[in-house]
């Protein structure tokens, strides 16, 4: 959608994303957060200070409300396929959340929950997903090219994790056709850059109210060196979504390979959790890990492939099984932690002429 390179129509090739764009974003975010990481320390000095003499008045507190625990934190995540030079299929996805780890509301529920024993961090989430077919200048769309569609979405997250293992609940509401605000958002960004404006968004689904849920079960396995120091990490993966959007199962895996690997739990895509919890320590305060995983797509529904629910909408026939893959980076500096992927979607539906590809940069504040 933000097409920042309109006059390369063909893909831009991994290696120059990844020295022209990942390179310098990785340098760039660690000179800056020096400052951060000066400020950091001159505040966990002052607080470690009251902490103790706050230890030494009342021996009752919780290690858990050390200085060192982050009890909240906010995220911002960005999936778009201007980093392959292309502006269709599913062009854009932004998330923005918050969420805190600890005690809350959702604990009478989460206490009849088997599974949901363990460090527990509940997230509010909204987001915005849009869709376009191959061709926008065409003002009636290829009936055989995958339809236009915007999602706007709120969701509510808990996620439950341990020191080797993760699940993870999501319920999903909002709206599918012209109130999600997809046309209007992509036709501003495109004056803004001087991209020619899509034409077809008349033929967009219509406006149907979003429900979904969704169930996800992560592992974790050291495979070499230890949690401070080098190490390699593989964390399997799977999830089950339900609801008038996607109905589907997804299984794969994720190998990290870094230095002071964070105490998490890996990265993840807006087709999923979007945002995962927090690291279970805070420390060390540096930290960096390259990543690639493999997962597969078992897709019964996907309403912007099969249209609407219950009008008659535009529509394609669509793949049963999609591959995908990606790679990475991540990097940890104090507070602060960034991460980049190249994601390689596989074809969704009948006669798409070639697989997709997209980025998709996270960045959170633990506070």
């Amino acid at each position: 959608m933000f097409l920042l390179f309109p006059e390369r129509a063909k893909k831009i090739k991994f290696t120059h994303i990844w020295r022209s764009r990942l390179i310098p974003f990785v340098i760039g975010l660690c000179a800056g957060l020096n400052f951060c990481s000066a400020g950091d320390n001159l505040l966990n000095r002052t607080v470690s200070t009251t902490s103790e003499s706050t230890t030494h008045s009342n021996t009752n507190v919780p290690a858990t409300l050390s200085s060192n625990s982050m009890q909240w934190s906010v995220s911002l995540r960005w999936e778009n396929d201007t980093f392959s030079g292309t502006d269709r299929f599913y062009t854009d996805g932004v998330s923005l959340s918050i969420a805190h780890t600890g005690p809350s509301w959702i604990d009478f529920i989460a206490d009849r929950i088997p599974c949901a024993k363990g460090r527990r961090t509940v997230a509010y989430e909204i987001g915005q997903i849009m869709v376009t077919p191959s061709d926008t200048e065409l003002a009636v769309p290829d009936p055989n090219d995958r339809p236009y569609a915007g999602i706007l979405y709120v969701a509510v997250s808990i996620h439950i994790d341990h020191t080797n293992y993760y699940n993870g609940f999501k319920f999903i509401t909002g709206v599918v056709g012209p109130w999600s605000l997809a046309e209007e958002t992509q036709k501003q960004v495109h004056r803004w850059i001087h991209a020619s404006l899509p034409q077809g968004w008349d033929y967009q689904l219509h406006n149907e109210p979003v429900l979904n849920l969704v169930y996800e079960h992560r592992r974790k396995y050291q495979i070499i060196g230890k949690s401070n120091g080098f190490g390699v990490e593989i964390l399997p993966a799977g999830n089950i979504m339900l609801g008038n959007v996607l109905c589907q199962a997804q299984a794969g895996t994720q190998l990290r390979i870094g230095y002071n690997i964070p105490h998490d739990f890996g990265t993840t895509l807006m087709r999923g959790m979007v945002h995962m919890p927090p690291p279970r320590e805070t420390s060390p305060k540096f930290g960096v890990y390259f990543y690639g995983g493999v997962h597969g797509n078992f897709v019964a529904r996907d309403i912007t492939l099969d249209g609407n629910t219950w009008k008659n909408s535009p529509s394609v026939d669509k793949e049963w099984f999609v591959p995908a893959a990606e790679v990475g980076m991540s990097v940890k500096c104090s507070r602060l932690i960034a991460a980049f992927s190249y994601v390689f979607w596989g074809q969704e539906f009948k006669n798409q002429p070639e697989h997709s590809e997209f980025g998709a940069f996270t960045v959170s504040y633990l506070f």
